[in-house]
């Protein structure tokens, strides 16, 4: 017995092992092209074509950095990107954690089917719907305004199945409880099972803001002008006209990748347990 035991855990340790090994070099993986990125955007242009490439760069140039600011608009794009991040991420905290906190907890009729259909719209690429959706910006007069950019985005699927879940999870003798004291339903959902899934909000603000700050479709349908382009937008835009010179383009890339980059380091522990808390694995 003791020797099954022992066996037991020196096969767990060695899987243990290996799964951390495992996601060392995907993790690598992952980090290399940001490494790169990060080693162009401190080269010289002359160094940045240099054959074979080298990963560190002889002479670190961080003015690369600088004038990259006064070739294009860069705080005007980061400021458009922080417009629009920022209210599809307020409207997806209301609208989905309402619509989700519905199809949790409320009966009315057809709501399989609507369940059904929100599962559905994760399957749609959004590149299937560019055109009604562009269609019916430009019928509205949402084109070349920030609303264009919001409006579309302000209710997720992915947001509203990630906060039924979270409602699914809270026990429904505490709504009972409330209903007995004479809570209405709406105080229910605002005084009670909002706080209790908080990490889940936090969670869905966090993929809400990624989201959004990484789009690139929907800016490039909705932002004619150029003083209304996004980052992601602008930095093409800016590749299609600087496209020799590699370290300003990187510089470029990187200072995109650092706000989203800060948000996900500063909500990373609420991240796992908002998914953890939500059953979805």
């Amino acid at each position: 017995m003791a020797q099954g035991r022992t066996s037991r855990r020196a096969r767990s340790r060695i899987s243990r092992a290996a799964y951390l090994v495992i996601l060392a070099f995907g993790a690598l993986a992952m980090f290399i092209p940001f490494a790169w990125s990060l080693s162009t955007s401190l080269k010289p242009l002359s160094e940045a074509l240099a054959y074979p490439p080298q990963w560190i760069p002889r002479v670190f140039d961080w003015a690369n950095y600088v004038k990259i600011w006064k070739l294009v608009p860069l705080a005007r794009w980061f400021g458009n990107s922080a417009i629009a991040a920022f209210g599809v991420t307020v409207a997806n905290l209301v609208l989905d954690s309402m619509a989700g906190y519905a199809l949790a907890r409320l009966d009315f009729r057809g709501k399989r089917l609507l369940f059904l259909g929100v599962l559905a719209m994760l399957m749609v690429p959004f590149q299937s719907v560019m055109l009604p959706v562009y269609i019916i910006l430009k019928d509205l007069g949402l084109l070349d305004n920030y609303y264009g950019l919001i409006l579309p985005l302000a209710v997720q699927a992915v947001g509203v199945f990630l906060m039924r879940q979270a409602f699914l999870n809270l026990p429904e003798e505490l709504e009972d409880a409330a209903a007995m004291d004479g809570a209405g339903r709406f105080r229910m959902f605002w005084q009670l099972s909002l706080p209790l899934v908080i990490p889940s909000l936090l969670t869905l603000g966090l993929i809400s803001f990624m989201l959004s700050w990484n789009n690139f479709l929907l800016p490039l349908l909705v932002a004619n002008q150029p003083n209304l382009w996004t980052v992601p937008l602008g930095v093409v835009m800016f590749q299609q006209e600087y496209f020799v010179n590699w370290p300003y383009l990187m510089a470029a890339a990187v200072m995109t990748t650092i706000p989203v980059a800060v948000v996900f380091l500063a909500f990373q522990k609420w991240f796992v347990k908002g998914i953890a808390t939500t059953g979805i694995r």
